[in-house]
């Protein structure tokens, strides 16, 4: 998980990072394909004495020799510290890392190391590990260690929207302390020689992840406030933005702007009581007379019919591998504990961040059978690569009040390799496979990607298709 929040982290902070590895480089590929060795040198002499994106070059050319790599790296970072090449350079370390205090020996090295060099981004990776854990002190001693004031603000969203995944009480409190120093940002003009961040852009964008605290707090009055004003000033509004606009304009009875958007959110899958409630208010308002249960009833059913269609297109039979693994409290279950049972297993490992993005969808599915013996949720933790596992996902699970039951698939001492995994052969998490009560495998899907209503209803569906 903290390896893929680092690579969002760089390509959140500078559009222009996106692009480096994502495109051939004709360059590389042309020195890659030279076959005289006199020739392959002299180019290379030349690159080494040429720009920040000769040296990169150079990085990208011995990507498989560690030492020249290291030292053409050292050697960007050294004569063109501001570049943004060099600025890679820096924050690949990073990726190594694995905890806070890691993080923050590294950075610590570095401002040693290059004194005067603007390390915002790397501070910027420190806070967000504190805010994992969460230490929200020193986090803030790392946000406020940032010397670029809308840098300061984009560090701050990243780390505000890190705890409230898990805590949105601490971020609101500490969103709210930091507001008048955002507000003093507005007005500055954009600063920085790699990152010329907007700071108007990143005062609505924090508004917007203010407004958001707001509203999932309950705290509608004000949410609305803020909502409204990052809805009327960004230009390229989120989902989440437009959803949330909706439905607070739909309590100040705003209907005729608000029903088009909820009613869309319901047929999407939206079935959330309150958004139901005031698709109901709205159109009762707008269309006097007419029956709202039926209309409410026609949105889900597109929904519905919709998951049905693509879920029967996925059905398989296959006999299911029997397989071990350990529940949270060490004991080992097998498919045969499960027999008669529907059963649904679902990979994953606090490190892999589209598992984390299906969690919200997978608690849904399974508090739809909260109360059902015959269908059973396996949250199978693999693939670990910390020393404690099964305290890490408890820790992981509980602060983010996930009740999934956990059960944990660890790496055998001489392969490495997860046998469960291995067993049905898992080759990317997330990995969900339906078992029927007769043993046999009905779906298998892997990843994860939209929305966690379409998603929940999805497992739903298979679950229901397995049972028949």
């Amino acid at each position: 998980m903290r390896k893929l929040l680092v690579i969002a982290l760089l390509l959140v902070s500078t559009g222009a990072m996106a692009q480096l590895q994502t495109e051939e480089n004709p360059q590389l590929e042309a020195l890659k394909a030279e076959k005289s060795q006199p020739a392959l040198q002299a180019k290379i002499k030349t690159l080494e004495n040429g720009s920040a994106e000769d040296l990169d070059l150079l990085i990208q050319f011995y990507a498989e020799d560690s030492v020249k790599r290291t030292a053409y790296s050292k050697r960007l970072i050294k004569k063109y510290p501001e570049s943004q090449a060099a600025m890679m350079a820096r924050l690949k370390p990073f990726l190594k890392v694995t905890n806070a205090v890691g993080a923050e020996r590294l950075l610590r090295s570095m401002i040693k190391e290059y004194p005067g060099v603007n390390l915002d981004i790397e501070k910027t990776l420190v806070a967000c590990h504190f805010a994992e854990m969460p230490d929200t002190a020193r986090m803030m001693r790392y946000i406020n260690m940032i010397t670029v004031p809308a840098a300061k603000v984009a560090g701050l969203i990243q780390a505000l929207d890190i705890i409230a995944d898990f805590d949105n009480a601490t971020a609101l409190r500490l969103a709210a302390k930091n507001l008048e120093m955002v507000k003093k940002v507005k007005q500055l003009p954009a600063q920085g020689s790699v990152m010329r961040i907007d700071p108007r852009k990143m005062y609505y964008g924090y508004i917007n992840t203010y407004a958001k605290l707001l509203f999932k707090a309950g705290n509608n009055d004000e949410a609305y406030k803020f909502t409204t004003e990052a809805y009327n000033n960004i230009g390229e509004r989120d989902e989440v933005l437009v959803g949330n606009y909706a439905f607070l304009s739909s309590l100040n009875g705003k209907y005729e702007e608000a029903l088009p958007v909820l009613a869309k959110a319901v047929k999407e899958g939206k079935f959330e009581k309150r958004y139901v409630d005031q698709v109901r208010k709205a159109y009762a308002h707008l269309h006097p007379g007419k029956d709202v249960d039926a209309y409410i009833a026609d949105l889900q059913k597109d929904f519905i019919d919709t998951i049905k269609a693509h879920v029967a297109t996925l059905l398989i039979n296959e006999a299911a591998p029997n397989f071990t693994v350990t529940d949270a409290n060490g004991r080992k279950v097998s498919l045969a504990d499960f027999k008669g049972k529907t059963i649904v297993l679902d990979f994953w490992a606090t490190w892999c961040g589209p598992c984390v993005e299906s969690f919200p969808a997978m608690q849904m599915a399974a508090n739809r059978y909260a109360n059902d013996p015959g269908v059973k949720f396996l949250f199978i933790h693999c693939w670990e690569n910390v020393a404690d596992p099964l305290t890490d996902a408890k820790n992981f699970l509980s602060k983010r009040n996930y009740t999934f039951d956990l059960y944990m698939d660890p790496r055998d001492t001489s392969t490495r390799r997860s046998l469960a995994a291995d067993a049905f052969g898992v080759e990317g998490i997330p990995a969900k496979f339906i078992i029927d009560g007769k043993g046999r495998i009905r779906f298998s899907v892997s990843g994860f990607s939209g929305k966690a209503e379409a998603a929940a209803e999805e497992v739903v569906q298979m679950v229901e298709m397995a049972r028949k």
